[in-house]
Order: C-alpha cells, then structure tokens, then sequence
C-alpha cells in the first residue's frame, strides 16, 4: 500500500481488515474496488459471477506445539497423529476456523477447540502456557515464545492469498495498477519466505 501511494499519490486508499464473508459482499455491492482475500488448499471459496480474481503468493501452515509436546522434536506431523489434542483456533464464524474444522474432520477426528483468540500472538501465548496446540500461517509470523515448537505438517497446508475485484473494472487503471504493485509484493514475499526457510 505504501508504494502504491507513492507511486500514484493521485489515488484515494484506505485498508480495512475484514474475513471474506464480509469483503466479498463489499465488493459486490461496490462499496469497495479491490479486496485481497484467502482461501485454504482444501476449502476454497466460491466467488460470485462478475468477479476476477489474481493469485499473489501461497502461504504455508505449521503446527505450533506447546512445551514437551510429544511431537515437538518431529521433522513433520500428519493431522492425524493428533487426534485427540485441544486446539487454540480463531473465533467461530472466522475463515481460519472454519478451515480448522474442516481439515480436523477430514482427517479422521472431531477437533477440540478450547479457546479462541484472533490474534496469532494471543494464540502462542496460549500454546506457550501449554494450553492447546494451533495452525501457525507462515505469513506475518512474529517471535515464537520460548518452548514452543513449530513443526510443518505433512502434506503441508496450504493457503492461497489473491486479489479480486469487479470483471467490469478490470480496464481501470487504478485497478491495474493495484493489482500488479500487490503482485510484486507477493513476489518479493513470497521469495523472502523461501530465503528464511532455506536458512533455518
């Protein structure tokens, strides 16, 4: 957003945090141009007819751990093996939730969600005092708390994050200009991402 605005200081941007059960009526309704959403591998949304939608990056999924976790030293864990575990999730109605839910169904077991919080810090916080275990994106990670295990699932999760916006606003430049300075971004994350993996 930042370089959007000084590339093209003509246009009017302002951001709003919101799941995509909110957005994508916005967006709809033409309350909002462009919105960045994401979707899960195994759940992805359904846009209405009379939107485009362009890919940005994928982001991976890990399994925070909280301390002497059994599987804390693993190199990988499958769903599965956790059956049983409590979850810290995000709130109910919330796509990560939801996508919680229905990954641990289709894994072989009804997922115990025991708190909730919205925030990731709030839900390591959790995991670190050893109340439950969570689904920890790769994206916008911040400090894991000492004793605490992150270890990659297998297969891996997935998440796609791209941009979408109304077909008939495609020719726009504001809209063009958008999305290829978001691309970019994506680029440039997504390449940062790979580069901390490969040191770890």
């Amino acid at each position: 957003i930042a370089a959007l605005r000084k590339k093209y200081p003509q246009l009017a941007i302002t951001f709003h945090e919101q799941e995509p059960g909110e957005s994508i009526p916005k967006l709809v309704r033409r309350d909002v141009d462009l919105i960045v959403i994401n979707d899960w591998e195994n759940a992805p949304l359904a846009l209405p007819d009379g939107l485009t939608k362009a890919p940005l990056f994928d982001d991976i999924a890990d399994i925070a751990l909280p301390p002497g976790h059994r599987f804390a030293s693993a190199r990988h864990v499958k769903l599965s093996q956790l059956s049983g575990e409590e979850w810290i999730a995000w709130p109910g109605g919330s796509i990560c939730h939801d996508f919680l839910l229905h990954t641990l169904r289709k894994s072989g077991h009804e997922p115990r969600i025991t708190h909730t919080a919205g925030e990731y810090a709030t839900q390591l916080a959790l995991v670190a005092a050893g109340l439950g275990a969570c689904i920890l994106p790769r994206l916008g990670r911040g400090l894991i708390p000492p004793g605490v295990s992150v270890v990659p699932t297998e297969p891996a999760l997935r998440r796609h994050v791209y941009a979408a916006w109304r077909t008939q606003t495609t020719r726009k430049s504001a809209i063009r200009a958008a999305v290829e300075e978001l691309q970019t971004a994506g680029k440039v994350l997504a390449g940062s991402k790979a580069s901390n993996r490969s040191k770890n």
